[in-house]
Order: C-alpha cells, then sequence, then structure tokens
C-alpha cells in the first residue's frame, strides 16, 4: 500500500492541474464566479429558516454567550454537508466519464474521484470565510475555538475520500448508482441534524437509544463538532471526534484497497 501512495505523489502535479481544471470549468464564462457556490447554501438557509423559524416557528438553541441565530445555526452544519454531498455526487461518475482518457494513458485512477473532491474542499474553504464574517459581525466568539476546526475538517475529508472511492468504484460495474446516489443523500441528509437541532431527537423511543444510534452517522458526529466550535463556541466533543477520526481512516483504508484491487480493469468496463 505504501508503494501506492508513493506512485500517488509521483502524479502530485497531475492532480493539482485536474483540480484547477475543475475549477476553472465550473465557473468558466460565468458573471458571479465563485458566488455560484453561495447561492445554493444561501437560498437552502432562506427556505428552511422560513419553515423552522418562521412557520414552525422552533427556536434556534441559545450559546453560552447568549447569541441565538437560526441562520447560522443551520449554515454551521449545511456547509460541511454541502461539500460531503458535493463531493460525491459529483465524484460517483468520474471514472465512468473519463473512460477516453482511462483508455489511452496509465495513471492512478483515484486521481479522478480525489481532484473532484479536493476542487469542492477549496470551495468549501471559500464558503467558511464568508460564514465567519458573518459569525463575527453577529458577535459569536468562535474564533477561541478555531484550532479545533482543523482535526474536524481533517476527519472529513478522509471520510469523504474514502466514499467518493467507493461510490466510483462501484459506478463502474453497477451504474444505477449514479442515479442512486441522490436518494441516498436526500435520505442521509434527514438523518443528520443539519436543519434541525440534535436535542429534538428523542434520547430513547420505546427502548431504542435514538441519539446514541444517529451518532454513529459519521455526518451527525461531524455536524454535531462543527456546530460545537463554530455556534456553540466550545470545545467540540473528543469522544465524537476520535470516533469519527478512526472510523473515517477505516472507511478510507478500506475503500483505497477495494479501489485498486480493481482498478486495473477499468479499462475494460468503462
Amino acid at each position: 500500500m505504501l508503494e501506492k501512495v508513493r506512485e500517488l505523489y509521483k502524479y502530485r502535479e497531475l492532480l493539482a492541474n485536474l483540480v484547477k481544471r475543475e475549477l476553472k470549468v465550473k465557473y468558466k464564462r460565468s458573471v458571479l464566479g465563485f458566488f455560484w457556490s453561495l447561492l445554493n447554501p444561501l437560498f437552502t438557509m432562506l427556505v428552511f429558516t422560513f419553515v423552522f423559524a418562521f412557520v414552525l416557528r422552533i427556536p434556534p438553541p441559545e450559546n453560552a454567550w447568549g447569541l441565538s441565530s437560526f441562520p447560522m445555526f443551520l449554515l454551521c452544519a449545511l456547509l460541511p454537508w454541502n461539500f460531503f454531498s458535493l463531493s460525491l455526487g459529483s465524484s460517483v461518475g468520474s471514472i465512468v466519464g473519463n473512460s477516453n482518457l482511462i483508455r489511452k494513458i496509465y495513471f492512478p485512477r483515484e486521481i479522478l474521484p480525489t481532484s473532484l473532491t479536493l476542487a469542492n474542499l477549496i470551495n468549501f474553504f471559500l464558503e467558511c470565510l464568508v460564514l465567519f464574517l458573518f459569525l463575527a459581525i453577529l458577535g459569536y466568539p468562535f474564533y477561541l475555538y478555531l484550532p479545533f476546526l482543523l482535526p474536524i475538517l481533517f476527519i472529513e475529508l478522509l471520510f469523504v475520500i474514502g466514499m467518493a472511492l467507493i461510490f466510483s468504484f462501484l459506478n463502474v460495474y453497477f451504474r444505477d448508482v449514479e442515479h442512486f446516489v441522490g436518494i441516498i443523500l436526500m435520505i442521509w441528509f434527514y438523518a443528520t441534524p443539519v436543519i434541525y437541532p440534535f436535542s429534538m431527537i428523542p434520547v430513547e423511543w420505546r427502548g431504542l437509544p435514538i441519539q446514541s444510534i444517529l451518532k454513529l452517522n459519521p455526518m451527525t458526529a461531524l455536524a454535531l463538532c462543527y456546530r460545537d466550535v463554530l455556534y456553540f463556541c466550545r470545545m467540540p466533543d473528543l469522544s465524537l471526534l476520535l470516533y469519527t477520526g478512526l472510523l473515517s481512516l477505516v472507511v478510507l483504508i478500506v475503500a483505497y484497497l477495494l479501489f485498486k484491487r480493481y482498478e486495473p480493469f477499468f479499462a475494460e468496463e468503462v
């Protein structure tokens, strides 16, 4: 496996060029450019804010400084979720969509889904800068715990790359995966406390520890950790962080081994 990682390092320039190409193609001949990536979370925030804050009148939780804002509460989890869902949605067809390139020359095929993930990561960084600006204007002292954001982000990156490798590999052999991924993401979205507080979920239901079960969802754990740092301005739950970190590492290793196991047959299948 170490030899494969060294080989991937040798192709780092190709990876960087693919990331640049993805960003250029995405905003080519676009007047607003990067700001288009903000419109999706902005309109999603407006819709859910109207539904939850004005129609259902569900108050957002307060942090220790007495600050509460449903738009900020939503964005602190929505932006990380969008990074995950957009990366997965774009990566699933990355191998099949580059069939001509795969048949002509050799390069580590994992570069294709990874480059799309890294391009979405750059967008996520820029979106976070805008979020930080609004949080600072509203008086959230999130900067006190900002160093904790780096391990959370790194753990999510490991998980996202692992999932991107799995889905892109499966789509080579089962083309229905590309169509089914949207349904998976929709169910996953509502099973993750992005648009609602985790406290709304009952601790137990008919003897089942519902909250504990939902915390097994790595995106739930990540959403809670992001909100702890950015919205509640406190240390994240270290046990959740450790669990998600170990799970993400396992997902990445297993995904990478499976991907490399079947990589020699991709040219025949695509």
